[in-house]
């Protein structure tokens, strides 16, 4: 097992609708390159002030309008509203020597209580002058430490054609840009586009703990609705993507979430 795929932009759905508020898909089309992602939290209706604990359902689909290869993202920058939360004090947390190399057991077995996240994936295996070969697995996103700072490890593993197991690391930084608080970020090495592409991805991020005797939530939200109004719509999130030999492709995600009284 080793690291030998390229996610491409199939995690575009893990921050970008990370905070959605109602099942809604964006979609940007450049030069032939298609990107989608779609999400939804529960529940629908939150406190005007303080964060509430949520769950996030989301899903990611890349691909051409020819059926081509899409071209290897190289890295993502995601700026995400800073009314969603991502709170991980007294969390377990995971490193990537366990997860790299490791099946889902495995994986598991090392860092269970670490688990934040998981789901499915498709992909496309490209092996030299044969067409794509389509295989899927599992996807586990785990709370992480990496040389002493937060990050999330996405893992994906497959047993076909043969077991492979692959992690991407996400920083976590906070940062004050206006209507955004939190800001993700994650390089993909050259190397990893040679093997082939996942496509499509389905994740459902969850994660309630106890620490010091209290309830917390890995993932938690408020809705910015002004005082005297139940509804509000605002940006959600600012997604950037750069693909080899290509100009940036940005994407905004505006939503809406109600006030829970």
């Amino acid at each position: 097992m080793g690291g030998t795929w390229s996610l491409r932009a199939a995690f575009v759905a893990l921050a970008v609708v990370a905070l959605a508020a109602t099942a809604a898909a964006a979609t940007v089309q450049v030069g032939g390159l298609r990107l989608s992602a779609t999400g939804q939290i529960l529940p629908y209706e939150l406190p005007r002030h303080q964060k509430a604990p949520i769950a996030v359902f989301i899903a990611g689909h890349v691909g051409t309008v020819d059926g081509s290869v899409p071209p290897q993202l190289r890295r993502m920058t995601i700026e995400v509203n800073r009314h969603g939360a991502l709170r991980s004090q007294g969390l377990p947390t995971c490193t990537l020597e366990q997860l790299d190399p490791a099946s889902t057991e495995r994986a598991l077995a090392n860092c269970g209580d670490a688990l934040v996240g998981s789901g499915r994936f498709w992909a496309s295996v490209i092996f030299p002058g044969q067409r794509p070969y389509p295989t899927r697995g599992r996807l586990l996103v785990f709370n992480g430490k990496r040389d002493g700072k937060p990050v999330l490890f996405a893992h994906i593993y497959t047993v076909d054609p043969f077991n492979t197991s692959f992690v991407i690391p996400f920083a976590i930084k906070h940062v004050h840009d206006g209507q955004f608080g939190t800001e993700l970020t994650a390089a993909f090495p050259k190397a990893l586009g040679e093997w082939g592409f996942v496509d499509r991805i389905k994740l459902t991020l969850r994660r309630k703990y106890r620490f010091h005797g209290s309830q917390r939530s890995y993932f938690s939200a408020s809705c910015p609705a002004p005082q005297g109004t139940s509804v509000a719509s605002f940006q959600l999130a600012d997604a950037s993507f750069y693909f080899a030999e290509r100009k940036p492709i940005t994407i905004g995600i505006a939503k809406s979430c109600g006030v829970k009284e």
